[in-house]
C-alpha cells in the first residue's frame, strides 16, 4: 500500500484508484508546505506551486508527483528531476471543453457584431491538444483557420506550421500554448508591442494562459481600434485579475474554458493512470461513466445566442467574474477561486441529448453537437 496525497478537487479522484491506496485528500486552500513524511505522491492542481521556493525539500518517500491538469507552468519540472521525483500532466484532458468555448464565443461575437465567420481566417497559435480540436470544430463549421506551431513541426515531421507572418494576417486570433519563459519559442508577452503595432484583428482571444498576451499592449491595441474585441479566460496575475483589462473585454470569465464534467474526469483518470503505471498498480475493475445528459431547449430556439446560452454557461461565468470588479485584492482571488471550485461543472455540448434538431435550424452549429 502506498499513501497518496491528492487535491480535493481533483474530480471523482477516488474512483479512478484502487483500494491497494491509502488517499487522503487536502484543501488546496489551507494546505501548508509541509508534505507529510510518509507520502508517496502527491496530486495536485494549477493551485499548488512546485518550485525550488515553495518547495526547496522534499519528503524522501515521494517519489511522485502528478497535476490534474493540461498545463504545466505551475510546476518546475527540473526541480523534480533533481530530487528524483517522476512527473505526470493530464495533457489533452479538457481539449474539447477549451474547444467547444473557443466556438461558444466566437458565435456569441459574430451574432453581436453582425459578422459572417465564414468570410474570416482564424488564427490558431499553439496546435497540440487544444489548438487542434478548435481547428476541428471551426473548420467543420465552415471556418478558414491558419495553424502556427514551429515547436511542433520540429517534432512531428507530419505536421506543417504556418509562417509568423501568415498567421499574424488572420482576422482572429486564439491562444492555445504552454506558458514558457525559455527555450527556443518562449510564448510568455508572445502577443507583444512589435505585433499588435504591426497588424490589425478583430477579435483576439486568450483561453491558454495567462501572461501569453501582454495585457497592456491588449488593451492599447484594443483602445486604438487595432484590435476589435477581445476575449479572455485567463489573466496576467490571476486570480487577482485586472479590472480595468476585464471591463473592457467583450467575454470575460474566470480561468473556467476548460470546466466540464468530461474534462475534469478526464484529467483525474490521466493522473490516476500515470500514478498506477510508476508504482505497478493496476486500475479499478469499475469506473463510474459520465456520459451524457438530456437537454430541452424548445423554449431557447429563436437565434443561436439563445441556443448557446441555453446550453453553454459563458454568461454565468461572465457575470460571475464581474462581481469581483472593483473588490480588493484579497476578496478578489479569494472570490475567483471560489467560482472555479465551486460552479457545478458543466457537461459538454457533444454530450447533450437534445430533443430537437439544432443543427438543421442552425446548421453552423452542427460540429458542436
Amino acid at each position: 500500500m502506498i499513501k497518496v496525497l491528492a487535491d480535493k478537487h481533483l474530480v471523482n479522484i477516488s474512483d479512478f484508484l484502487p483500494p491497494e491506496i491509502d488517499l487522503h485528500l487536502y484543501n488546496p486552500d489551507s494546505f501548508s508546505n509541509d508534505i507529510p513524511d510518509d507520502t508517496d505522491a502527491l496530486l495536485i492542481r494549477t493551485v499548488t506551486k512546485i518550485n525550488p521556493q515553495s518547495y526547496p525539500t522534499f519528503p524522501k518517500k515521494l517519489k511522485f508527483i502528478g497535476t490534474g491538469s493540461a498545463g504545466t507552468d505551475h510546476v518546475d519540472i527540473s526541480h523534480l528531476k533533481k530530487n528524483g521525483i517522476a512527473f505526470a500532466d493530464a495533457a489533452g484532458c479538457n481539449a474539447r471543453s477549451v474547444a467547444e468555448y473557443i466556438a461558444v464565443a466566437l458565435l456569441l461575437w459574430a451574432e453581436q457584431r453582425d459578422v459572417n465567420l465564414t468570410q474570416l481566417a482564424v488564427g490558431i497559435v499553439g496546435v497540440g491538444h487544444t489548438g487542434s480540436e478548435v481547428q476541428k470544430i471551426l473548420e467543420d463549421m465552415g471556418i478558414e483557420t491558419v495553424g502556427y506551431d514551429p515547436p511542433r513541426e520540429q517534432r512531428d515531421s507530419g505536421f506543417k506550421s504556418a509562417t509568423l507572418d501568415d498567421v499574424l494576417q488572420t482576422s482572429v486570433l486564439t491562444f492555445h500554448t504552454p506558458l514558457t519563459q525559455n527555450g527556443s519559442h518562449p510564448t510568455f508577452h508572445w502577443f507583444n508591442t512589435e505585433k499588435s503595432h504591426n497588424n490589425t484583428f478583430k477579435l483576439v482571444i486568450n483561453a491558454a494562459r495567462g501572461g501569453i498576451i501582454d495585457e497592456k499592449t491588449l488593451l492599447k491595441a484594443h483602445q486604438k481600434n487595432r484590435i476589435g474585441d477581445y476575449i479572455l479566460d485567463v489573466w496576467e496575475n490571476e486570480p487577482d485579475f485586472n479590472d480595468i483589462i476585464a471591463q473592457n473585454a467583450f467575454i470575460k470569465t474566470p480561468h473556467i474554458a476548460g470546466y466540464s464534467i468530461q474534462a475534469k474526469n478526464n484529467a483525474s483518470k490521466l493522473v490516476a493512470d500515470a500514478l498506477l503505471n510508476h508504482f505497478s498498480f493496476n486500475a479499478p475493475a469499475n469506473i463510474p461513466d459520465y456520459k451524457s445528459i438530456k437537454v430541452d431547449v424548445s423554449s431557447c430556439r429563436s437565434s443561436i445566442s439563445n441556443v448557446l446560452t441555453c446550453l453553454h454557461p459563458v454568461d454565468d461565468y461572465q457575470q460571475k467574474l464581474i462581481s469581483l470588479i472593483g473588490s480588493p485584492p484579497t476578496q478578489k482571488k479569494a472570490g475567483f477561486n471560489h467560482i472555479r471550485t465551486s460552479y457545478p461543472l458543466r457537461y459538454e455540448l457533444q454530450s447533450m441529448n437534445i430533443n430537437e434538431d439544432i443543427a438543421s435550424i442552425f446548421p453552423i452549429l452542427s460540429p458542436l453537437f
